[in-house]
């Protein structure tokens, strides 16, 4: 993420942070943040239409946070109190800062009213600008409870020894978010940002597509780069501006017309409708219920099965010579092939066990005629 003071250097300013690595942090370290919901994102395809935007990110784009130490006051009798050195140390010294007489840890010693925390600021990967107010999380090293108190303002950095920017300011009544866990606690809108903290502007007309980890894939990696490269065809002349470069990431040029203001276009690419592949080739087995269940699309090869008084040939119509227990020719379409839900239907109208079913299932699978990757519960 960059941000926007200019280079003061030479001045009489305080330095600037034009292309220091301070302009770079946000590249290069993330908060803890959840993950991508896969399992959300089926559930709403019902309801609307996916974008593009719902299986990645910009590589830019990055969560971040910023983070600072501070001191809770108006605790009950729940602080650190005056044994806890690492309190009263910072405490006596941000009294000496305003000129406060109490200076000497004696007459701190009984000051259980005080707690030393630790702060976080998330900052969304979209970027903040200065004067936004955002939630604090506030934790304590050795209080009892943060009930009740309130922070005294403190500065936040970010979490990197080369950036030395202060970049935004906490203070706040705290808010316990769990009463099971008092020295956990929130700010509510207790940040103000002082500086902007903004994804980095594109570069070299370039920009990545990073696929979210549950929905990484070759394939859909490769379908995106064809929906973008169908979208921007008539600005392109047809020429593709768009590749995956692997299973998790496309990459993309920005068309020499958009290239003044790319805003427009990265927006218009991210709202494209996200491409629909099949669903995998895939059979589970669930031992215990005795059940198959498969996709629409699998397929079994040519072969042949044996299982107890029964005889199943794909892809061949005459009944072996000498057979003699009952034969089953599954080759519906005439292709030498046939679907695992034919099979299916021929078990129904033979009433074949589930066991033997599940037998065959297995048997298909070891001898390779089954095209599908089988999955046993």
């Amino acid at each position: 993420m960059t941000y926007n003071r200019e280079n003061q250097t030479g001045t009489g300013g305080r330095p600037g942070i034009a292309g220091s690595p301070a302009r770079r942090f946000a590249g290069s370290f993330t908060m803890k943040a959840g993950v991508f919901l896969l399992a959300f994102l089926l559930a709403a395809q019902n309801a609307f239409a996916l974008r593009i935007r719902d299986a990645v990110r910009m590589e830019n784009e990055v969560p971040n946070e910023l983070i600072g130490m501070g001191i809770v006051v108006g605790l009950k009798g729940t602080g650190d109190g005056g044994d806890f050195l690492p309190t009263m140390r910072p405490l006596k010294e941000m009294m000496k800062r305003f000129d406060d007489p109490v200076a000497l840890e004696k007459e701190l010693k009984n000051a259980n009213n005080v707690a030393i925390v630790t702060l976080s600021m998330p900052i969304p990967s979209q970027g903040v600008h200065a004067g936004e107010r955002l939630d604090v999380k506030v934790s304590a090293l050795a209080a009892k409870s943060l009930r009740g108190g309130r922070l005294f303002i403190v500065p936040l950095m970010a979490p990197r020894n080369d950036v030395k920017m202060i970049l935004a300011s906490a203070s706040g009544d705290l808010t316990l978010e769990d009463e099971g866990h008092p020295t956990e606690a929130t700010i509510t809108n207790g940040g103000v940002m002082i500086e902007d903290v903004l994804p980095e502007p594109v570069k070299e007309n370039k920009f990545t597509l990073i696929l979210h980890p549950k929905m990484a894939a070759r394939e859909l990696a490769t379908a995106i780069a064809d929906q973008i490269n169908e979208d921007a065809s008539p600005q392109t002349g047809g020429k593709a501006i768009a590749y995956a470069v692997d299973a998790t990431s496309v990459q993309v040029t920005i068309p020499p017309v958009e290239q003044p203001n790319p805003t427009p276009f990265i927006a218009r690419v991210l709202t494209l409708p996200l491409p629909t592949l099949p669903d995998p080739a895939r059979v589970t087995i669930d031992i215990k219920s005795k059940t198959i269940v498969f996709s629409d699309e699998v397929e079994v090869a040519p072969t042949m099965i044996s299982q107890g008084n029964l005889t199943i040939t794909v892809g061949q119509q005459a009944n072996p010579p000498g057979s003699r227990v009952p034969f089953v020719a599954i080759d519906p379409h005439g292709t030498g092939n046939a679907k695992l839900r034919d099979l299916q239907n021929a078990f129904n109208l033979l009433k074949v066990s589930a066991d033997d079913r599940i037998a065959i299932v297995k048997e298909l699978y070891r001898a390779n005629a089954l095209k599908a990757e089988l999955i046993i519960n």
